[in-house]
């Protein structure tokens, strides 16, 4: 009897999971503008861990400087310092690109944008000069319809309102409460981080075996120092790209030197293809802008950079963080680029680095095992 029973409770169970299913896809747009909806309520949250995640480190080595100081208020209170210091820093750093560099890279905008169709009608001159006088077919359209057409592309952008967006960036508007919300969570976690990581743990242990729970969180510690680490090395470098660049470009009196310094050290993130694609853009820029002798020495200036950058800035900020070898990276960023775009380019190396780490436990232990049989 009390088989039957139970063959009828596990039925039910059946049917009443065939049913969820089915109720689950028919109703997939209810669900996901459900989800959203909780995704925008916890946008403040999201963008507060992403917020703490990214001044993470800069703030423990931060704490690490004001924990060597001889003054016990300073070593008592390193971590209210040290988070209070770097917020402060980056909110001098906003108010000077604000108030300074956008500005001056909005008018730099702007001015290209303008400019964007006579310089092409140089080149198509030039070319047409060049095919006339060696008698070849390099252009098989006509010049007057190419500029046309693409003068009528550029028309569909209204870039001549950057210089407002850009000032308007920070507006009395709902998103600058959900901003201030997000700084403020931000600023919770990284003086809870503890505390939240222990009642992750705790709940943790409620569910698992403490040997899973410890390897679980080993792992993610691991994890987590990879992650933190890569982004914030490669994000230093580009700053420090984007700065020396637009310095360099600034003194070979280079047109547009800000918005090309500014993608210097934007494009400097994505490893090996960046740096190349960033320094080739430069050159002909500057070829349409300033002519043949400027644009060899911004070649020149920029290669060196960029030699100085692979041999002494990047590894002295970075240490031996990058424990792989440069084939495996340019696979890295080739496949994350393909697959997922520019996101996954940015974060195909630290993700390689993560499975690597996790073959190499595997196989060591398989290795470690395999040696105690054959014992």
């Amino acid at each position: 009897m009390k088989q039957k029973y139970s063959n009828w409770f596990l039925a039910f169970i059946f049917l009443s999971g065939i049913i969820i299913v089915y109720k689950t896809v028919d109703n997939f747009n209810f669900i996901f503008d459900y989800i959203g909806k909780i995704i925008s309520t916890l946008s403040p949250f999201i963008t507060g861990f992403i917020i703490a995640y990214l001044l993470n480190t800069p703030i423990k080595k931060f704490q690490g400087v004001v924990a060597k100081s001889k003054s016990s208020f300073l070593i008592k209170h390193s971590k209210g310092v040290s988070i209070t210091a770097i917020y402060l820093i980056l909110l001098i750093a906003i108010t000077i690109i604000l108030r300074l560099i956008v500005p001056a890279i909005s008018k730099n905008l702007v001015d290209l944008y303008y400019s964007i169709p006579g310089y092409l009608s140089d080149i198509l001159q030039k070319l047409t000069a060049l095919q006339e006088r060696f008698d070849i077919n390099i252009l098989s359209f006509n010049k007057e319809d190419t500029i046309a057409a693409i003068q009528g592309f550029i028309k569909n952008f209204n870039l001549s309102e950057v210089g407002k967006y850009a000032q308007g960036v920070i507006t009395l508007t709902s998103g600058v409460i959900a901003t201030f919300i997000a700084i403020i969570v931000s600023v919770y976690m990284l003086a809870d981080k503890q505390i939240i990581a222990a009642g992750i743990k705790r709940v943790l242990n409620v569910f698992l075996p403490h040997e899973k729970v410890d390897k679980f969180t080993e792992y993610a510690a691991r994890t987590n120092d990879i992650f933190s680490k890569y982004i914030f090395s490669v994000v230093m470098d580009g700053l420090i790209i984007g700065i020396l660049s637009t310095i360099l470009m600034s003194i070979l009196r280079v047109k547009y030197s800000f918005v090309l310094g500014l993608l210097m050290g934007v494009l400097s993130l994505i490893p090996y293809f960046g740096a190349i694609v960033a320094v080739a853009l430069c050159i002909i820029v500057t070829l349409l802008t300033g002519g043949f002798f400027r644009a060899l020495w911004v070649a020149i200036a920029l290669i060196i950079l960029q030699q100085i950058d692979g041999n002494f800035i990047g590894p002295k900020i970075m240490g031996n963080m990058l424990k792989a070898r440069p084939l495996l990276i340019i696979f890295a960023v080739t496949l994350g680029g393909g697959l997922f775009g520019i996101w996954g380019m940015l974060l195909s190396v630290p993700i390689v680095m993560v499975i690597k780490m996790l073959l190499s436990d595997f196989i060591s232990a398989k290795e470690a095992e395999k040696a105690v049989k054959n014992e």
